[in-house]
Parts: C-alpha cells; sequence; structure tokens
C-alpha cells in the first residue's frame, strides 16, 4: 500500500491551518512551561556561564571547573527530558486531533497520560533497536575489514567505505520507516505497536523523505529568518557581535547577556510558535498517510471477505 503523496502533504497544511488556533492551544501550554523551565535555569546559572565564559587557561582548577560545569549538564538534562515530556505531550494532542477524537477547538492542552509515556517508550525502543542493530552492522563491517586486511589489504579500504556508506543509508532508512507512523499507531491503536509501524512503513521511505521535507522545510526557513532579522536587529548596532580590539571582555559578556536577555522572550516566542506549527504540519501528514492506508487495509479486508 502506498502513501497519497499529494493528498497527505495538501491534507497536512489544511489541517495546520484550518485548525491554527487548536494547534496554537494544544502546544502553547506545554512549549511554555519549557521555555520557562530553560530561562529560569540560565538565569540561575547565569554566573556559573559567566565565570566559565572568563576562566583562564592557564591556571584552571579543576575542582572549580566541575563544580561549574556538572550544574550545567544538569541543567541541559533536565531541559532535554522537559522537553521531550512536551513534545509527546503535544504530538499525542495534535494527533488525537488530527484523527477527530477532538473534533471541537482545543485552546489548552496538558496530559500526562498513558498515551504520552507510552509514545515516550515506542520511541526509545525504536532507538535501542536500531542502535543495537547498528551495532552488530558496525561489528560485521569490522570483521570484513580484518579479514580483507588478511587476504586483500588493497581492496579493504574501498571495500570498508563501501559498506559503511550502505550502513549509514540503512540507519536513516530504519529510521524513518519506523518512526514515522508510531504517533499514529499509538493514538489511534492504543499500543507500542513498532511492528505495525514497520509495516505501514512499507514501499513508502521515499514519499516518507518527500512529505517530510515538503512539509518542514518553508515554516523552518521562516522561522530561521525571523529569528535571525531579530538577533541583527537587536544585537549587530550594539556591538556585541563585533567588539572591537582591546575591548573589556566582562564589559562584552555582561552586554551580551543583557542583549540575549532583551529578545529572548522575542525568540521564545518564535521558536514556540514554529515548533508548534511544525508539528500540527507533521502530525497532521502522518494522521493523513494513517488513515489513507488504514481505510485501504479495511478496505481490502472487506473485499476479501
Amino acid at each position: 500500500m502506498k502513501i497519497p503523496f499529494e493528498r497527505t502533504i495538501a491534507s497536512a497544511y489544511r489541517f495546520a491551518f484550518t485548525n491554527v488556533l487548536s494547534v496554537i492551544g494544544i502546544g502553547w501550554f506545554p512549549f511554555l512551561l519549557v521555555a520557562a523551565l530553560a530561562g529560569g535555569l540560565i538565569v540561575l546559572l547565569a554566573p556559573s556561564i559567566h565565570e566559565l565564559w572568563l576562566q583562564d587557561g592557564k591556571t584552571i582548577d579543576n575542582a572549580r571547573l566541575a563544580r561549574q560545569i556538572v550544574p550545567l549538564i544538569g541543567a541541559g538534562v533536565l531541559i532535554w527530558a522537559a522537553l521531550l515530556i512536551a513534545q509527546a505531550m503535544v504530538t499525542v494532542g495534535l494527533m488525537r486531533k488530527a484523527l477527530g477524537q477532538h473534533p471541537g477547538p482545543v485552546f489548552i492542552f496538558f496530559s500526562l497520560g498513558s498515551q504520552v509515556w507510552r509514545l515516550i517508550g515506542a520511541y526509545f525502543l525504536s532507538i535501542l533497536l536500531i542502535l543495537g542493530g547498528m551495532i552488530l552492522i558496525g561489528l560485521a563491517i569490522a570483521a570484513v575489514a580484518a579479514a580483507l586486511d588478511q587476504v586483500a589489504p588493497k581492496a579493504m579500504p574501498f571495500a570498508t567505505g563501501f559498506l559503511i556508506f550502505v550502513a549509514v543509508l540503512a540507519y536513516f532508512y530504519s529510521v524513518l520507516r519506523l518512526s514515522f507512523f508510531i504517533p499514529a499507531v499509538v493514538v489511534a491503536e492504543n499500543h507500542i505497536g513498532l511492528r505495525r509501524s514497520w509495516h505501514l512503513g512499507r514501499g513508502n521511505f521515499w514519499r516518507i523523505v518527500g512529505i517530510l521535507l515538503i512539509v518542514s522545510l518553508p515554516v523552518q526557513m521562516a522561522a530561521s529568518t525571523i529569528v535571525s532579522t531579530i538577533m541583527q536587529v537587536a544585537l549587530v548596532p550594539t556591538g556585541v557581535l563585533t567588539p572591537a580590539p582591546g575591548a573589556d571582555i566582562q564589559k562584552v559578556v555582561a552586554d551580551m547577556l543583557e542583549m540575549f536577555r532583551r529578545v529572548g522572550p522575542y525568540v521564545a516566542a518564535v521558536e514556540i510558535l514554529y515548533i508548534t506549527l511544525l508539528s500540527g504540519l507533521m502530525n497532521g501528514a502522518v494522521a493523513a498517510a494513517y488513515l489513507a492506508l488504514a481505510g485501504e487495509a479495511s478496505a481490502g479486508t472487506k473485499e476479501t471477505v
């Protein structure tokens, strides 16, 4: 069964923009919580960031350096975990909307139900499966390279390079085919369904690639342009990005942090809107593709019966 390419793309844009208030309503609160957490941690750890920036490379105190870096690593892990949960939450909400489970408008959404954790578990399991497969492939390539080094050393680099190239292609193929339908399967069928997702992706790799590019690149380019414009307007006139030779580094860092504090809310707003709209487009595409394939499967079953 093939994904209807043009219809899926049209459905994705139609879903994202005709339901734009619901898409924003589902996404704004979870992502705002993550942005607030990240902003709070940045403000809290600003002194450590400032000290780390000004660290004298000739007189490094390892104990002090560890005290500065460990909280930053912990903050990064905490932000990553919060973003993962928020993304899963928004994905579940948008998928419910795209599949018709929330027919009315949605202005705020927050859920830590079983589908959110099931989706996170599905992604972790798929990552483990793919990584496990790639480790086995890597060991096989190493064994082939070692054998060729003994019998045909001149051919070994070319053969190894070709096998690595094939392994990279296999990695991207596996990731896209396995992960594309996971949100729809989790929400529509209420189980992790890695095998089901893999089955739905059969014969649709290049269609999935095309759909992902067409629904993601325009909004990504628009968001990048807006953020770049904000940064240029806010930072370039101050000279923060191009300090004069011999400038006081402490003053430059302080000015830079102040400028980022001023433009931070605007950049965060653009990023929240970008991630939300991108999530709406992606989930609209996945839902449309899933409904098309599930409908074809049901029709085929009825005809067989």
